[in-house]
């Protein structure tokens, strides 16, 4: 059996990197892969995602690809991953096309009030988390209206991230 790969998505403050690490918990062996990360490997000429330019766009698109070839190398050795990243799900969907992929495509929306709470409480980020409010409202805003097809949407407003992991695999299982 093929080792899964996920990929999750939603604003932030939405749960992806507590729940990656949930649903990981449940495999002998699992790799997260959050593309922020790769982007930070960047050690000058960073383009930051706030205002949005054309570099922002190519430095994402790069990030994305290197995300799936790190994925890919450890889905094939038997690891099951979680690729954790803040994009819209049409974007998504082409690199998974251009590609020939078919992971997992899961998209968490708590309710608006959920993600700002959660981002405003939390002490992971190495920046006052109060800049990515905007953010939260557009991208919220935008996983909401989006209309693209195969993807597990779920509101993970009122359960732990071991219950949204559940649903997930859950999910998975159905034929």
């Amino acid at each position: 059996m093929t080792a899964p790969l996920f990929w999750i998505t939603g604003p932030p403050g939405a749960g992806k990197t507590t729940v990656a690490a949930a649903l990981l918990g449940r495999f002998p062996f699992g790799l997260h892969v959050p593309v922020d990360d790769l982007r930070l490997w960047v050690t000058v000429g960073l383009s930051e995602s706030v205002p949005w330019t054309d570099e922002t766009e190519r430095q994402f698109q790069i990030a994305e690809e290197a995300a799936l070839d790190v994925a890919l190398r450890y889905q094939e050795s038997g690891f099951a991953v979680v690729v954790d990243h803040c994009r819209n799900l049409e974007r998504a969907d082409t690199l998974f096309a251009a590609r020939g992929l078919n992971p997992a495509k899961v998209c968490l929306l708590p309710r608006l009030e959920v993600a700002l709470y959660r981002n405003a409480t939390r002490g992971s980020k190495p920046f006052d988390p109060s800049i990515l409010e905007e953010t939260i409202r557009f991208t919220h805003a935008r996983y909401a209206e989006s209309a693209a097809p195969g993807w597990l949407r779920l509101d993970n407003s009122d359960e732990s991230a071991d219950e949204t992991a559940d649903r997930i695999l859950a999910a998975q299982l159905r034929p």
